[in-house]
């Protein structure tokens, strides 16, 4: 009772001091607004993403083995011993190696940053001689990507420069980017070296990259004093031209241009040709600092790029820009928002056919957007963001925001209509509603309170959806309190006259019209909500004397749900996000040119531009080069395709009018985030082999790739670009003869690399920029091995030998890839599942992994699942605390330890509509679907609280019990129905929504919510009352039995 008082000593304050209460008003409506305007957008909220750092080293070894044993190794050695680290992935392949870490959610990532670039600065002291410099990317998966751009270009002479120059640096230079990555490669000065006329002046190619590193330098040489001035000394031997280059001296008679070609262009071996829309392009990807805010730097980057369009410089090139995720977001979080605005329509709509009064509805209603100023107020001065999960917490709220002030209006006014004062009206009915929508409100917070309490991704999701959904339920609560009483006070009067005015006749048309609707509505409602009303209340009357009937047919209920409709629906680990893109890998036979693959690209380019409208893709590309694979990227458009073909369905069936040729091999890949693979997406699916030897691995899984590939339900497994034939020629030093002569491998193993690969020089300074020089035989002296047999290593006497008199050449298989995943070597085999056929794919995928014996040392690794097994149990675990938190406090405000449960019971029977729903739409319960089944227990007791709480009034009035529970049944229908009414229709936008328009589907959460309040609704009236009288009669045996035993305790020791 003493809720209720303070409730209506408030009220009482309220309609005493109203300008009060209307400058509080105007307040909170200011600095929602400015709270509104300054609150960034966007998609994650913080701590989602960037817990994520990939490290990249680029060295061109061309052999993926030495790569991760000089490069790979070191940095994970180094690495590994960074703090906070849940997982550690190692990749290295035939150009670089990188290492991706993914950290525990509480790491702080700046400490994190510093502590990866120290390990860095250790391993690479230890990389060989010619490693690029390594790079930290401080972000995880795609959305750390902004922008990307195509630059289309008919002339390349120059394209680098001016790409760097005017493209990349005034990118750079924008607030919030991290990095420009450009896919073009730069051209370099390379001198290439006639081995044959070296030899003939007594030069090796050793000898020669030492002679021209001496020859171009700028040193610092201290300082000097001149005049009495102290001046910087520098000492230079720097070139400026092609020419100086050619006539460096290398003896008396001979210069560099009588021996060596100069050249100034790409190394033959990056050359390759990419086409966007079946023009020449290359691609520019601008990436966003892990702190910056992705739709401010996406609008940045737009104007920076129509700035960049009107340099002169650029004239020659096309800028597109095809991808601008700030605009993605932004698109995404309004059409959420729209939702929400559509579902606060809806709940307004059922809400004026239940109280068919305009004012009334309208006051309620604007309790709505008042409500979501004061959260979104709470949001800003609490550091939040606008982004998805804090506005699904805000549209959550639309339907549950007016359920305080449908039961305090509705009571109000039905005080009112009985003849009360206006004032009198108001303070009885929030007297006695207070405790029972105090008790609602605090029911429906306390779930979140679990999210202390557990770990993983479901504390995290659970804990950003607390600031929102708390601080508008507590406004609700305030403003059902102080706003509602005080509106239905100065505005019920008027409407008591008007309708006596229409009793009287109205002249007016426009007010015949509303009262002849008023009146369908009125009839509408006798005819549906209120023949139902009696007849519930004759079912409760029947039931309350056969109360074992119910009981039974409950049982039998939660029976079948559980052991056949919770058995058919699946309980997914992953995330259905959308994506703006897909990718397909095609590997070519060894036969193919440049030509062949190019004729082939020209066919799935025709058959693109032919079906794009259809599928609704805006763009695509294709990239190639020599070697045997090649790539094709396509990116949907915002409108769709004509004939609203779903965006998962597109790459099947584009993947199967890709040409046939014999050998060409077309494989669906989708796309990664991060370094780390893991079962997040549902059309596809990874399968991990872990052992020690990697040419073993890849063996096993290329041996394992067709057995896969003919799964039911299976559309394609992605292929890892190696070939069958052996790609790798070593030559094997023949260590008894080279130490003979004095000649070590490390120096037979320089030579080689030197004349192949190249050594790198000082760079060439010209026009202003820096020129990479490198040297290296000409390409007649290393095409054939008979002319590295002929190349010759210097002995430690002076001495001369041959290479091919110290080795002996052998043909391996290398890998083009290898894979360590937490320190072990690791090979995955991906596989893309065919659209609505996911579970019986993945079903026939782990029965074949059951039924295969894997050869001594190979093994399968389990993948990490986002929200896997641990998740779901902490998921639950959450959702019994909740239960026990909500018991509690209805004991607590109730005063009775029992009486809660006839509470409590209602969320079973909420579970029932919220399952058979997943199941008969074909719906399996994902992480959202967890998070509103959660959700749905705090609000599902929140009738059965006002339902409990007006019949135990009624009993203490002196009210039989089973006369009190037909009288609050029957006076509660209405604010119990309309407060379902109005969360479920609220929720109805939000769950049909296209997941093509929000970033993600809202499926399972909308179904977990409509089916579990409908259900509840229905089973409360009835359900509820009976508990209710079981356990009362529970409380009086058990009060009895204790009674008994006490009194007859004394007459015992009196016997004795």
């Amino acid at each position: 009772m003493q809720t209720s008082q303070i409730a209506i000593e408030i009220t009482r304050m309220s309609l005493n001091r109203r300008i009060t209460v209307f400058v509080i008003f105007l307040t909170i409506l200011a600095i929602g607004m400015i709270a509104v305007s300054r609150m960034p957008l966007e998609k994650y909220p913080k701590g989602r993403e960037g817990h994520y750092m990939r490290i990249r080293t680029g060295w061109s070894s061309g052999v993926a083995q030495e790569s991760m044993e000089k490069i790979g190794l070191p940095m994970e050695e180094e690495l590994s011993t960074v703090r906070g680290i849940e997982s550690i992935n190692t990749r290295s392949s035939q150009t670089s190696s990188e290492v991706s870490l993914r950290f525990k959610r509480d790491t702080d990532m700046d400490v994190a940053y510093r502590e990866v670039r120290d390990r860095m600065e250790r391993a690479s002291l230890r990389f060989p001689e010619g490693v690029d410099d390594y790079r930290i990317y401080k972000y995880g998966g795609t959305s750390s990507s902004v922008c990307r751009m195509s630059v289309r270009y008919t002339d390349d002479t120059d394209l680098y420069n001016n790409v760097e120059k005017h493209i990349v640096r005034p990118l750079q230079r924008i607030d919030g980017v991290a990095d420009v990555n450009v896919r073009i490669y730069r051209k370099e000065i390379q001198i290439e070296v006639d081995k044959d006329r070296a030899e003939a002046y007594g030069l090796s190619i050793n000898r020669l990259s030492q002679r021209l590193r001496g020859d171009n330098f700028t040193l610092s040489s201290g300082t000097v004093i001149d005049g009495g001035k102290k001046y910087l000394l520098k000492s230079t031997s720097t070139f400026h031209s092609m020419q100086d280059l050619g006539n460096i001296p290398l003896s008396d008679s001979v210069y560099l241009r009588d021996v060596a070609t100069i050249k100034y262009e790409v190394d033959d071996t990056y050359q390759r040709t990419e086409r966007w829309n079946k023009m020449r392009s290359a691609r520019v990807e601008v990436v966003k600092e892990s702190e910056a805010n992705t739709v401010e730097v996406g609008k940045k980057v737009a104007a920076a790029i129509d700035e960049i369009r009107g340099n002169p410089q650029l004239a020659q090139y096309e800028l597109y820009l095809y991808q601008n995720y700030g605009d993605i977001i932004q698109r995404q979080l309004n059409s959420l928002t729209n939702n929400g605005v559509y579902g606060a329509i809806m709940a307004g709509i059922v809400l004026f056919f239940f109280l068919r009064q305009f004012r009334l509805t309208l006051i309620i209603a604007l309790g709505i957007p008042l409500c979501l100023f004061i959260s979104m107020t709470v949001m800003f001065f609490a550091g939040d963001t606008l982004n998805m999960t804090s506005i699904l917490g805000l549209v959550i709220c639309v339907g549950l925001l007016v359920d305080n002030s449908v039961v305090v209006a509705e009571n109000i006014h039905r005080h009112y209509q009985s003849g009360l004062s206006r004032k009198e009206a108001c303070l009885k009915g929030v007297g006695e509603i207070g405790l029972a929508v105090t008790t609602a409100t605090l029911t429906t917070i306390i779930v979140f309170l679990p999210s202390l309490l557990v770990g993983g991704e479901m504390r995290f999701m659970l804990y950003q959806l607390a600031l929102p959904v708390v601080s508008a339920l507590l406004a609700s609560l305030g403003m059902a309190i102080i706003f509602i009483p005080l509106c239905v006070y100065l505005t019920v009067s008027s409407v008591r006259h008007k309708e006596s005015n229409s009793r009287k006749g109205i002249l007016n048309s426009i007010n015949k019209g509303i009262l002849s609707f008023k009146k369908f509505l009125l009839f509408l409602y006798n005819c549906t909500f209120e023949l139902f009303n009696k007849l519930y209340n004759k079912a409760l009357k029947y039931y309350l004397n056969r109360r074992l009937d119910l009981a039974f047919i409950l049982i039998v209920l939660l029976s079948a749900t559980y052991f056949y409709g919770f058995k058919k629906v699946d309980v997914v680990g992953y995330r259905d996000d959308d994506r703006d893109e897909f990718h397909m890998r095609v590997r070519f036979p060894d036969h193919f040119t440049v030509a062949d693959k190019n004729a082939y690209f020209q066919q799935v380019e025709n058959i693109v531009e032919t079906n794009k409208l259809q599928f609704g893709i805006s763009s695509y590309r294709v990239e190639f080069d020599k070697h045997t694979h090649g790539e094709f990227e396509a990116n949907y458009s915002d409108e769709g395709g004509t004939e609203n073909i779903p965006k998962d369905e597109v790459p099947d069936r584009l993947y199967k009018m890709f040409p046939e040729i014999p050998g060409v091999r077309v494989y669906y890949s989708g796309m990664d985030t991060g370094g780390e693979k893991r079962n997040d997406q549902k059309s596809r699916h990874h399968i991990k082999l872990v052992g020690d030897d990697p040419r073993q691995l890849e063996e096993v899984g290329e041996m394992l790739k067709p057995a896969f590939a003919e799964l039911p339900g299976v559309l394609s497994v992605e292929d890892k670009d190696s070939d069958e034939a052996p790609n790798e020629m070593a030559l094997m030093v023949d260590r008894d003869r080279a130490s003979s002569i004095g000649v070590s491998p490390e120096a037979v193993a320089g030579v080689v690399s030197s004349a192949l690969r190249g050594r790198s020089l000082a760079d060439f300074s010209g026009n202003g920029r820096q020129i990479p020089v490198r040297m290296r035989f000409s390409e007649e002296d290393r095409a054939e091995l008979d002319d590295i047999n002929n190349y010759r290593v210097r002995s430690d006497d002076g001495r001369y030998s041959s290479i091919g008199a110290l080795t002996k050449p052998a043909m391996l298989r290398s890998e083009s890839s290898i894979n360590r995943s937490d320190k072990k070597i690791s090979y995955y085999i991906s596989m893309k599942l065919e659209s609505g056929q996911e579970s019986d794919a993945r079903r026939a995928i782990y029965e074949a992994q059951r039924n295969i014996d894997l050869p001594e040392g190979v093994s399968f690794s389990e993948m990490k699942v986002t929200f896997d097994d641990d998740e779901i149990s902490t998921s639950l675990i959450a959702m019994g605390l909740s239960i026990v938190f909500i018991y509690m406090l209805i004991a607590f405000l109730f005063e009775s330890v029992l009486m809660p449960l006839s509470i409590i019971l209602t969320i079973p029977l909420a579970a029932i509509g919220s399952i058979w729903l997943h199941f008969s739409t074909g719906t399996g319960i994902d992480d959202m679907g967890i998070v509103g089944g959660i959700l749905l227990m705090g609000v599902v007791v929140n009738n059965g609280i006002v339902l409990v709480d007006y019949a135990n009034r009624l009993r203490s009035g002196g009210m039989e019990r089973n006369e009190a529970l037909l009288t609050a049944a029957f006076h509660r229908f209405r604010p119990i129905v309309m407060t379902a009414f109005t969360t479920i229709f609220g929720m109805i936008p939000l769950t049909l929504a296209s997941s093509s328009d929000m970033g993600r589907s809202f499926e399972s959460f909308g179904y977990m919510i409509i089916g579990g309040m409908t259900t509840a609704t229905f089973f409360t009236l009835l359900a509820v009352p009976v508990f209710y009288t079981l356990i009362d009669d529970a409380q009086k045996a058990i009060q009895n039995i204790l009674a008994s035993v006490l009194d007859r305790s004394p007459k015992a020791s009196e016997v004795k």
